[in-house]
């Protein structure tokens, strides 16, 4: 297929959906036939009429497939499959203009097995993933992606992932075992900066804190614990991790001969939920480490000059390496009838070992919400800012060229349908790249829930 065919497809199916939409909402408004026929069919009700309209207060496009979904969930089984579909395009700056259009498909399933009549307190999560066309982060000539969905997987890789298999055994109500293939992306997620990209913000400076990157693979064989206080069963538990993975985690391969043979990344995290000014918000704090050898960023410049010449040349490297990060938000404003509507703040900051991590401190800070507009219940919105600071140990070279970043990300989420959310999304980065001029990005995303 070209370009402009993968351009033309991804246009029209988010133009489609939105027109679907709409035209059903309208319909939606109108006053119903007291002599319409309603009928219970393989993919939900159906009411008929002069004219044919779906349900479109499911939850899912293809609704309850006639009462089997249902079946499967009271009996164990739950599928939560998504398609996200995006066009970004660089208005100005960066390193080429063009509009980039592309996806990804999800699917998550979940088995408990003490509904499946197993044994108690046991749990199996799979998640598959792709990603398909093409993204805006090639054209904008900064390290950081404008679109988080070009990232995972791996970036520009189309091909279908198993990025995790893990299996999670609780041995009491407040204390819980867990191994397998283990993703760690929702590791760093608060309600409003986080979603993997596809809810809330695009930019991944506001889906997840970027300086563990050096220690934390997206996707890895490991094992870990989890510690609830008071028990899991509360609404808002505290929660402590311990998690030890494979320092080589590739989200494409099954990781037995190859994730821990070079190291381990140990990981430590803390959550705390509040209620100041009696309304909810949570603290959380993670340090990591990593045990493999970490290229020093500090060489001889004689060394670079040889590597990207490609001659042989042996860097000098590190056994260790760490990273800090801190991540919170905390509502200021609820409605007393639906606590999750109203608005608040977020912020993340972190450190890492300037040896062996190119971004040594981050910060962000924002403010969300749901439900701004009056009958736009749930809609939810967000602005972010971002600072990333280089790390001081490369040298004078790289520094003439490269410096820190920094940037700010807006999003307005509607809900056409609870299965359909339609995201315009507005971005401005000042890149590392001092060749490079600032950057603007707009957008345009799509998330259907199947």
């Amino acid at each position: 297929m070209s370009l402009y065919s993968k351009q033309s497809v991804a246009v029209f199916i988010i133009g489609a959906a939105c027109w679907v939409c709409v035209t059903a909402n309208l319909r939606a408004e109108t006053t119903p036939d007291p002599n319409q026929t309603t009928l219970t069919g393989d993919w939900g009700s159906t009411r008929l009429s002069v004219e044919t309209a779906p349900d479109f207060n499911q939850t899912t496009l293809t609704g309850d497939w006639g009462g089997t979904r249902t079946t499967l969930s009271d009996n164990g089984i739950t599928f939560d499959i998504d398609a996200v579909l995006s066009s970004q395009g660089v208005l100005d700056g960066g390193t080429n203009r063009s509009w980039q259009h592309g996806g990804s498909m999800e699917y998550l399933i979940e088995f408990d097995f003490n509904k499946m009549g197993l044994w108690d307190m046991a749990f199996l999560d799979v998640r598959v993933e792709h990603q398909f066309g093409d993204f805006v982060n090639k054209n904008t000539g900064t390290f950081f992606a404008a679109n988080t969905e070009g990232l995972f997987p791996l970036p520009n890789y189309n091909n279908v992932n198993v990025s995790e298999v893990k299996y999670t055994q609780f041995l009491s109500e407040d204390f819980a075992v867990f191994f397998g293939k283990i993703n760690t992306l929702d590791g760093d997620d608060n309600v409003f900066a986080g979603g993997r990209g596809k809810t809330n913000f695009m930019n991944q400076n506001f889906v997840f804190n970027p300086v563990p990157i050096t220690t934390v693979p997206y996707s890895s064989l490991g094992v870990g614990a989890m510690k609830f206080f008071p028990n899991a069963l509360a609404e808002d538990p505290a929660i402590l991790t311990f998690m030890v993975l494979g320092a080589d985690g590739k989200p494409n391969t099954s990781g037995f001969d190859s994730d821990f043979e070079n190291g381990e990344s140990y990981i430590v995290g803390y959550r705390q939920p509040t209620r100041f000014f009696d309304k909810s918000g949570s603290h959380t704090f993670v340090t990591t480490y990593g045990t493999k050898d970490y290229t020093l960023l500090n060489q001889d410049p004689r060394l670079a000059l040889g590597a990207l010449a490609d001659y042989p040349v042996t860097l000098e490297e590190k056994g260790n390496s760490w990273s800090f990060t801190y991540n919170m938000h905390q509502y200021l404003y609820t409605e007393q009838e639906d606590p999750t509507q109203g608005y608040g703040v977020f912020g993340r900051l972190g450190f890492a070992d300037e040896e062996t991590s190119p971004i040594a401190d981050f910060y962000s800070v924002g403010i969300g919400g749901k439900g701004m507009i009056d009958g736009r219940d749930n809609d939810t919105y967000g602005i972010g800012y971002f600072y990333a600071t280089l790390s001081d140990e490369f040298g004078s070279v790289i520094q003439h060229v490269l410096g820190d970043a920094q940037g700010l990300e807006l999003f307005y989420n509607i809900e056409l349908t609870k299965w359909l959310h339609i995201t315009p999304d507005f971005q401005i980065i000042e890149p590392s790249d001092r060749t490079i001029d600032t950057i603007y990005i707009a957008g345009l995303r799509a998330k259907i829930d199947f």
